[in-house]
């Protein structure tokens, strides 16, 4: 769908419904073409319809790769929401998720507590924490409770990672993590805020050894 905007934005043509619909048509095969016949002519030659109706049929699978891609999911979670009136509604938002995922990304929510699973904000500040921007398989700290794995034999140091400290504690209603500011007395506190958290980089050294270091 990125890639017909792209071209109709490219032709002068975003703002002709009818023409993004044609153009969208030009580009199946095989099943979708099927699918594409079956529809009411209506559909077919509207592009905000058709676009509506490629969404429901062919939801956005999320791997769980690049940051970009995280970001992609995030925005077509939310555009699905607003379209199907579900904005404000959690428990629609995050099912839908749940059936969007596969492959690592599906692994990575089943360690998750439920908390996150059923909370949509909380649930997209882990996913985007977890494939940060600028990384191609980012780690967030805390987050997922996974056991580690056995390292291979490192020759060569590992790509850096990012990621915070999140704070066990059972009692808080929210997330918490280690605060990168300090209190006027020099302690750090925790913080619900993503933004205000410590963020740290993990490591593995040509010598084997896990290394954790505080961004600069």
């Amino acid at each position: 769908m990125t890639a017909i905007v792209r071209r109709a934005f490219a032709q002068g043509k975003q703002r002709d419904d009818q023409w993004m619909a044609d153009f969208a048509a030009t580009c199946m095969v095989n099943d979708a073409m099927r699918w594409w016949g079956a529809l009411d002519e209506e559909v077919q030659g509207s592009w905000k319809l058709l676009r509506r109706a490629m969404l429901s049929k062919y939801r956005p699978m999320f791997h769980g790769g690049s940051g970009e891609e995280a970001e992609k999911f995030v925005r077509a979670v939310r555009d699905k929401a607003i379209e199907e009136g579900k904005r404000k509604d959690d428990e629609w938002i995050v099912t839908y998720v749940e059936s969007c995922l596969i492959g690592e990304a599906l692994r990575w929510h089943a360690y998750l507590d439920s908390d996150t699973k059923s909370n949509w904000e909380k649930l997209q500040q882990a996913l985007l924490t977890r494939y940060p921007r600028g990384g191609s398989d980012g780690l967030a700290l805390g987050l997922v409770p996974t056991s580690p794995a056995a390292a291979p034999p490192a020759t060569t140091p590992k790509a850096t990672r990012r990621g915070r400290i999140r704070v066990s504690n059972s009692s808080a209603s929210a997330h918490q993590y280690l605060s990168a500011r300090f209190t006027s007395d020099n302690t750090i506190t925790p913080t619900t805020s993503l933004a205000d958290a410590l963020e740290v980089e993990w490591n593995t050294g040509s010598d084997g050894l896990q290394k954790l270091s505080i961004s600069s």
